[in-house]
């Protein structure tokens, strides 16, 4: 059959149509979620580390033995502040080691870590349907604070204390201690609005505990028991010690503590985008959206923020974090199914410790 020009001019038309069709698509559904949909694919699984993580030489894993040995030389020698390092790839523990006296067994204080597991809560309350909305006001949650609220304070949602755009007039420069409040809630509620909500980011943990706050409303349970029943036991995670404030909220902010292969372990469920064992722990599209660039971020980890994750890239691969004072780490390399784990003394900064892994551990999985 012969096609006329006409015939074949509206052929492109329609195909060029479907091609806009299948993209707007794609892009509804990328702002229906609110997400950046990850181009990285997960390789198959062949266990869980539920009951505990399988080791593996890192030759099996493509990983070069001497530049890991590098790098605990490089430890022992230069950084009496740390503590432990680990390296995760393609589920397999690599490299595990511990300084300054330090075991497997032993828990550390992740510090603002705690910020990623709750982040990760939010995402899983949001999923059960406990929460309508990450713009909901924070303010509804706390009615009888309301006389301490600035002018602009019942416009904060919960997606501006997850951005660190709350616009709260706060400096937080160093380690810090709740003041002399008979509730931390009510504190960071009776803090001034500086900036437009949304428009400013400033690193802020006592909002970030009214998260806290907000889960237990919603659900009924604690933070510390709603993390146990939904996070913590699916991932073979016991009981951790967790502080709580004054009023007996679970600190939303801080406070954790955890072993390292824990911490690995909430790296690695990252990894693999919110699922474990064949179940969907907390939507992708979470995972997603919360671990990929919402500002240009800043002090004190001095890369892009994410929601309640720091963004980053390391040797050129993109990357994020969990990040506590001092050089706690979780980091995540989703294009090298790669989790790094680092602990560390909690006196000062130690900015260094989170070099390693551009200088030693990433150069190590590309050789």
């Amino acid at each position: 059959m012969r096609l006329s020009i006409k015939h074949l001019l509206r052929a492109d038309r329609i195909i060029a149509l479907a091609v806009i069709l299948v993209v707007l698509g794609g892009l509804r559904a990328i702002i229906l979620n609110n997400a950046v949909p990850r181009a990285v694919i997960i390789p198959p699984r062949t266990y869980w580390p539920t009951a505990g993580w399988r080791e593996s030489s890192p030759e099996a894993q493509g990983i070069d033995s001497g530049a890991l040995n590098k790098l605990d030389q490089h430890i022992q020698q230069n950084l009496p502040n740390l503590f432990s390092v680990l390296i995760v790839r393609h589920g397999y523990l690599v490299f595990e080691r511990y300084y300054g006296g330090y075991e497997a067994e032993l828990p550390f204080e992740v510090a603002s870590v705690t910020k990623s597991i709750t982040s990760a809560l939010v995402g899983i309350a949001l999923d059960k349907g406990y929460l309508k909305s990450l713009d909901e006001p924070v303010t509804d949650f706390f009615p009888k604070y309301a006389d301490d609220f600035d002018t602009l304070t019942p416009t904060i949602t919960m997606r501006h204390v997850m951005s660190m755009t709350t616009g709260f007039n706060w400096t937080e420069d160093g380690p810090w201690y709740w003041p002399d409040y008979s509730s931390w809630m009510q504190f960071a509620l009776s803090m001034q609005v500086t900036h437009p909500p949304g428009t400013y980011f400033t690193y802020n943990t006592p909002s970030v505990h009214l998260l806290s706050g907000v889960l237990t409303q919603s659900t009924g349970m604690s933070l510390a028991d709603f993390a146990q029943k939904n996070l913590f036991t699916p991932l073979g995670i016991p009981a951790p010690q967790w502080g709580h404030d004054p009023d007996g909220y679970t600190t939303g902010a801080h406070a954790l503590h955890l072993r390292a292969r824990d911490m690995a372990k909430f790296g690695y469920l990252y990894l693999n985008r919110g699922k474990w064992e064949g179940k969907q722990l907390i939507p992708a599209a979470w995972v997603d959206m919360t671990t990929a660039q919402y500002s240009d971020g800043g002090f004190p980890q001095g890369t892009p923020y994410g929601y309640l994750w720091w963004v980053t890239t390391e040797d050129g691969h993109p990357a994020y974090f969990a990040a506590g004072y001092g050089g706690q780490y979780v980091m995540v390399i989703p294009d090298l199914d790669s989790v790094v784990v680092m602990t560390s003394a909690t006196d000062q900064p130690h900015p260094e410790h989170r070099d390693l892994i551009g200088d030693y551990i990433v150069p190590a999985m590309q050789n």
